[in-house]
């Protein structure tokens, strides 16, 4: 470059430039964190204040917090198969083709199947029927129990139990966030 094209311009350094770019960046993201963080700690504190303090009142905000997650767990989750939409419980054995399975149907599930009674989460399930035929395979077939057509079972107690392991740690939850509440499981009778 010639001295006369230097002259007229001013030279800013490249490290300098690229210092005050980054400290202009790490400032404002700071202050931008600090106005959130100062909206959140109120919106909690708002949230906290309005939040119930008697049991009953603690009891329902819990079922209609986890009410939907309830449904999802035995509707969506507890599906033996996509193609064949049931929490099946047991299978009776047949004397020729696929076993017969017994359970219910998901797709029958309501969304709200659980409500509170006194300090108890009830969740009301129908009573267990046959939903047909099909053949085991799979992962999920190791879980279902295959029983001679001639023995007699207590459909309600595994229907109870399939449901309760699939809401695994929720009946526990439930009793540590609510001391006195429980979680039960109710199969309509016949």
């Amino acid at each position: 470059m010639s001295e006369t094209s230097r002259r007229g311009a001013t030279r800013v350094s490249g490290l300098g430039l690229l210092l005050a770019i980054v400290v202009v960046g790490l400032a404002s993201g700071a202050g931008f964190y600090r106005w959130k963080r100062g909206e959140s700690d109120a919106r909690l504190a708002a949230d906290l204040a309005g939040t119930p303090t008697q049991p009953a009142e603690r009891l329902a905000l819990w079922l209609r917090i986890v009410g939907p997650q309830i449904h999802h767990r035995l509707a969506v989750v507890g599906r033996f198969t996509s193609e064949l939409p049931w929490l099946v419980t047991h299978a009776v054995a047949r004397a020729e083709g696929p076993p017969e399975l017994w359970g219910i149907d998901c797709a029958l599930l309501s969304l709200d199947l659980a409500h509170v009674e006194g300090m108890q989460v009830v969740v009301a399930l129908p009573h267990p029927h046959a939903l047909g035929t099909a053949t085991l395979e799979g992962e999920r077939a190791q879980r279902v129990p295959l029983y001679a057509p001639e023995v007699a079972l207590e459909d309600e107690a595994r229907l109870s139990a399939v449901a309760l392991a699939l809401l695994e740690g929720m009946p526990a939850a439930l009793a540590r966030d609510i001391p006195g509440a429980t979680l039960v499981i109710r199969v309509a009778q016949e």
